[in-house]
This record gives structure tokens, C-alpha cells and sequence, in this order.
């Protein structure tokens, strides 16, 4: 009852809704398209993959959760720029000091968008690192 009523003081307030808040069943998995590749796995870690040409890739690895409003903060800990060939090996990393993501997330079955919100990297803000809106697919 109490989300019917939510859900009707905010059409008639003229913000848009989601049919459901976020869960972390509906993050769970490998999500990728051609540029991104997003993993999040069951023990809250998570890895995110940007491969921005034939020759170099972007790899953050960290953990991760939904906060309120289907927010998702990846807190990131290790990062490495690396050829694609060698963005799924365990090495070559950096530890990452006060790195986070926060995107907006909509999960419908087998279809994310992702719009990123806050992008630091080593303390500095980052924000041409993601696309405005990034569409990806489950495995």
C-alpha cells in the first residue's frame, strides 16, 4: 500500500518512477556491450572493464552497493591500463586511493543502463571516462 501511495505523489509531482527500487539480484552477473564490460558478483565485489581502442584497455576492480534512489557506488581499490588481450588476467594492478563511481542503474531482465553520476579517480574527477548512458546485456 505505502508504495502505491509513493508511487502516485510522485506521477502527480511529475517525477519519473521505476517500477521497482533496484536489488542486488538484478546486479548480479556479467554485463557488457562492444566499449564496457561490468561484473558484479554475489560477495559485493565488482569489476568494470572500458576498452577504449584495439590497443589499450581500463580495468577498475573494487566492491560495491545500491544506495538509495537505484544508485550504485563502486568504491574502486586497484585499476590498470593494460591490452585488451590482458584485461581479464589478475596482474598488473595499482592500488587506487580515493576512487569511486556512482551510476544510476535501471536493470530490466537482461538489459542495464548505466548514466554515470560521480566519476573520481585518485581523488579527481573524472567525468569523460564513461558515455552520458551506456546500454549493456546480460551473458
Amino acid at each position: 500500500m505505502r508504495k502505491i501511495i509513493l508511487a502516485a505523489a510522485l506521477v502527480v509531482s511529475g517525477v519519473a518512477l521505476q517500477a521497482a527500487p533496484l536489488s542486488l539480484n538484478d546486479c548480479y552477473g556479467r554485463w557488457h556491450n562492444p566499449i564496457y564490460v561490468f561484473t558484479f558478483n554475489r560477495n559485493y565485489t565488482a569489476s568494470i572493464i572500458i576498452f577504449v581502442n584495439q590497443n589499450e584497455s581500463y580495468v577498475f576492480n573494487g566492491v560495491f552497493n545500491i544506495d538509495k534512489d537505484n544508485l550504485v557506488r563502486v568504491n574502486i581499490n586497484e585499476m590498470k591500463s593494460c591490452p585488451p588481450s590482458s584485461s581479464f588476467s589478475r596482474s598488473g594492478y595499482s592500488k587506487a586511493a580515493s576512487s569511486h563511481f556512482t551510476f544510476l542503474v535501471e536493470s530490466k531482465g537482461k538489459t542495464m543502463t548505466v548514466r554515470p553520476k560521480e566519476i573520481i579517480i585518485d581523488g579527481n574527477n573524472s567525468e569523460g571516462y564513461f558515455d552520458q548512458e551506456i546500454v549493456l546485456k546480460k551473458n
